[in-house]
C-alpha cells in the first residue's frame, strides 16, 4: 500500500514497527502502523484514521498471551500507553478504579499491600486490566476477575461513543466475557473492595509471595511464554497440561520453540522461535490429544490478526 495515497498520517504513529518488541513469547512480525494512545482521543483519532482509510485494528495488550503472526500486518497496532495506566482506591464507594493499561501484576501487588486478601491471583497473572477483564483471567474458579469486578467502561469503535458495561451485561464465562468476541474497546474498570482495615495485616502480601513461589515450582522461569495455551478442557476430569504431558508432548521441538518440560501446556522460545514454529506446537498438540483422548483443546492464546480480524 503506498502511504502517501493514505489521508493524514497521525504524528504519534510509527511505522513498520516490530511487534515481536511488545510480546513476552518474543515473535511476531512487523505492524505497517503502531499507535501507543495515551488519552482517548487520540483513541478515537487513531480508530478514525483507520476507518477512513479502510485499514483493519486491532488493540494489543500487554502481549502475554498472544502470537502475532509471522507477516507484516496491513493495518494498525493499538496500544494503550501512559493515560490508561492509573488505578485509584476509593474507600467511600469501597471500590478500585483502574486504567485499562494498567499491568495486572502491579494492580494486585497494590492490593495486597493494603492488606485486601483473596485478590492475589492478580499478582501472578502478566496482562493488563483491560485483557484480563476481556478474557476473565484467573487461576481457579474461587479466584478469577468476575468474582470482584463491578462495571467497565467500554468504547464502540462504530460511533466512537463510551458506554458503561455492569457485571450483569458482561456475560463473563470461562476465560471469556461477552465482549471477547466483539470490537468494544475497555477504556477502564471497577473493582469491590471491602471496607478499609484500620491497621492493614501482612496476610495479603504473604499470600502472594506463598502463590508466585508455588506458581514458580511448577512453571517454567523462561520469560518468553505465555502461560497456558491451552484452556482445560470442560468435557474432561484432566487438565489440558495432562493430557499434552500424555500424548507424549513434552519438550518436543519446532524450530526455535519448545513445550516446556515443566509443564506441557507451556510453550517456550529458546531464542529465535518464529511464530511459524509456535504455531505448528500448536497445532501438534491439538492432533495428538484429539488422536489419544478424543478431545479438542481449544486454544487460550490469540492468534494475531487472524482472531480479530475473522470477527
Amino acid at each position: 500500500m503506498n502511504t502517501s495515497l493514505l489521508k493524514e498520517i497521525p504524528g504519534f504513529f510509527k511505522k513498520h514497527y516490530t511487534l515481536s518488541l511488545l510480546t513476552r513469547i518474543k515473535t511476531g512480525g512487523m505492524a505497517q502502523f503502531y499507535a501507543q494512545v495515551n488519552t482517548l482521543k487520540e483513541l478515537k483519532q487513531t480508530i478514525t484514521f483507520s476507518k477512513e482509510n479502510d485499514l483493519p485494528f486491532y488493540l494489543l495488550g500487554n502481549g502475554s498471551n498472544v502470537l502475532i503472526n509471522d507477516a507484516e500486518f496491513k493495518g494498525v497496532t493499538i496500544r494503550l500507553g501512559a493515560g490508561f495506566k492509573s488505578f485509584s482506591f476509593d474507600y467511600r464507594k469501597n471500590k478500585i478504579l483502574a486504567g485499562a493499561g494498567v499491568p495486572l501484576m502491579r494492580l494486585g501487588s497494590k492490593i495486597a499491600e493494603h492488606g485486601h486478601e483473596g485478590y492475589s491471583y492478580m499478582g501472578v497473572i502478566p496482562g493488563t486490566v483491560g485483557g484480563a477483564v476481556t478474557m476473565n483471567a484467573g487461576i481457579n474458579d474461587n479466584a478469577k476477575i468476575q468474582n470482584h469486578f463491578l462495571s467497565a467502561l467500554i468504547l464502540d469503535p462504530e460511533t466512537l461513543k463510551e458506554e458503561e458495561f455492569p457485571l450483569e451485561e458482561m456475560d463473563f464465562g470461562y476465560r471469556k466475557s461477552g465482549i471477547k468476541n466483539s470490537n468494544k474497546i475497555i477504556i477502564e474498570s471497577n473493582f469491590f473492595l471491602p471496607e478499609k482495615i484500620d491497621q492493614p495485616t501482612k496476610k495479603a502480601s504473604k499470600a502472594l509471595k506463598q502463590l508466585i513461589l508455588l506458581r514458580c515450582s511448577k512453571q517454567p522461569q523462561n520469560s518468553r511464554t505465555f502461560g497456558s495455551t491451552f484452556k482445560n478442557p470442560k468435557d474432561s476430569s484432566h487438565s489440558a497440561g495432562w493430557l499434552l504431558e500424555k500424548s507424549g508432548m513434552k519438550e518436543v521441538k519446532s524450530g526455535g520453540a519448545m513445550i516446556s518440560r515443566e509443564n506441557a501446556n507451556w510453550i517456550i522460545n529458546l531464542g529465535n522461535a518464529t511464530s511459524s514454529d509456535i504455531k505448528n506446537l500448536i497445532e501438534t498438540g491439538q492432533k495428538r490429544v484429539f488422536e489419544e483422548f478424543g478431545i479438542s483443546l481449544e486454544r487460550e492464546v490469540i492468534f494475531l490478526p487472524e482472531d480479530l480480524l475473522g470477527k
